[in-house]
């Protein structure tokens, strides 16, 4: 088994500050082989990169600095009719100066979410902060999941203040180079692009399949990736939620599909459950539903077989009505897990209950931490070494071999939790 340091898409030894970071975000980016304009010079990266560093440690009425910002001028954008569909482009009377405390000022009207600052750079008078592009918030979609990205951002030099010592550069929307507390991270490290985990729901995906050709006459295959990618959009719509809320949580999957909470009272307590009824079964529902149109709008469009980017690009008012209906199932699942505890489904996703708290007796001393998304290489650590949740994750694991569970720091920290090759194992989310 290797055992370096960390996993592959970060330099831990390398601990870096801003000027010797825009020399490597420069080299990323001119390594990108997409159409993009003249990459600016080290200086002007380093300095903007300075100011944000320097900003996201700051805090405006109590909260944390977040927002994005792009080094392009008025002129670089196509004014359209504004959100969802183009952009709506602000200019200020007066360029605003480009510090810390201006960035920190500014932050709360260029929300992280709809908007992004306009920055331009003048090699005599330095940058200058020029206005606010309100982009709206389609581009979540691109890390989210859902239907829709949004228009293009121009392909110029972009950064998002992620955190305190977290800046993640992009061109446009291609990611370049992340700063975490002075370490690098190149690729992210996404345990959804894994080829473990869609074999956790295999049989829940061949049982709506099962059941749409139940009921449908005619129409498109809907492709079994679909199924994956509306899913995996849901989680990570709620991921995301937890994270901004800072309070942390735990999503517990468990592998019945009609689980017994007396037959896993010594594992499991569940302070909040449900009486199993249809309603805890309306993400399978909604599933199908979508399934179902998607099959009958993807025939009249003259396609065999439907897929992923067909539900994203497909204009029609019911699919649209039933992503709404799955945004708000993820708000749904993001609001229980804000309560102390676990929230527990099944693999079908049917709500069992929330506030669970993990029992077990089956100590677990160690884990290990993966280092590719298949587990293949890994590296073992103290369990003691995480906090109470976590530890809590790893002896449900155990106990339950066959569940899978995904939890949520304060601060915003997700791993994966899965007993894989006879160990416990994590997976850090790094999207």
């Amino acid at each position: 088994m290797n055992s370096p340091a960390s996993p592959p898409d970060s330099e831990p030894d390398a601990i870096v500050y801003p000027p010797e970071f825009a020399q490597r975000v420069v080299a990323a980016w001119a390594a990108l082989e997409i159409p993009h304009v003249e990459i600016p010079s080290v200086a002007c990266i380093a300095r903007t990169l300075d100011v944000l560093y320097q900003a996201s440690f700051l805090q405006e009425e109590g909260e944390a600095v977040r927002c994005r910002l792009i080094l392009a001028d008025p002129s670089d954008w196509k004014q359209g009719e504004g959100p969802p569909t183009g952009f709506h482009v602000l200019r200020f009377a007066e360029s605003r100066a480009f510090t810390p405390q201006e960035i920190r000022k500014l932050a709360p009207a260029a929300s992280f979410y709809r908007s992004i600052l306009g920055v331009h750079y003048d090699a005599e008078k330095g940058v200058s902060i020029w206005g606010i592009v309100e982009t709206g918030t389609r581009w979540v979609n691109r890390v989210d999941g859902g239907r829709f990205d949004g228009a293009p951002l121009p392909p110029h030099f972009v950064v998002h203040i992620l955190g305190p010592g977290r800046l993640l550069t992009a061109c446009g929307y291609h990611r370049l180079l992340e700063l975490d507390s002075g370490k690098i991270i190149r690729t992210g490290f996404d345990p959804f692009k894994a080829g473990w985990l869609p074999q956790h729901f295999r049989p829940v995906r061949q049982w709506l399949q099962d059941r749409l050709a139940e009921t449908r006459l005619e129409g498109a295959n809907v492709e079994d990736c679909f199924i994956r990618m509306m899913a995996q959009s849901v989680v990570r719509r709620t991921l995301s939620l937890v994270r901004g809320r800072g309070h942390g949580g735990m999503l517990i999957y468990l592998p019945q599909e009609k689980p017994n909470l007396d037959e896993l009272s010594k594992v499991l307590r569940v302070r909040c459950p449900f009486e199993s009824r249809p309603s805890t079964e309306h993400f399978s529902e909604l599933m199908l539903r979508a399934m179902s149109r998607l099959s009958l709008v993807g025939h009249r469009h003259g396609l065999t077989s439907v897929k992923w980017e067909n539900y994203q690009t497909i204009d029609d008012p019911v699919l649209s009505e039933i992503d709404e209906s799955f945004v708000e199932f993820a708000h749904l699942l993001a609001d229980m897990m804000s309560v102390d505890g676990a929230l527990v489904l099944t693999k079908r996703f049917e709500l069992v209950g929330f506030g669970g708290e993990v029992l077990g007796e089956k100590p677990v001393t160690r884990v290990f931490r993966a280092l590719d998304l298949e587990g293949v290489s890994s590296i073992p650590e103290m369990a003691d070494s995480s906090g109470t949740r976590h530890q809590s994750a790893y002896r449900f694991a155990s106990e339950v071999p066959e569940s899978l569970l995904i939890v949520i720091s304060q601060d915003g920290a997700v791993r994966f939790v899965a007993a894989r090759n006879g160990q416990i194992m994590y997976w850090p989310y790094l999207p």
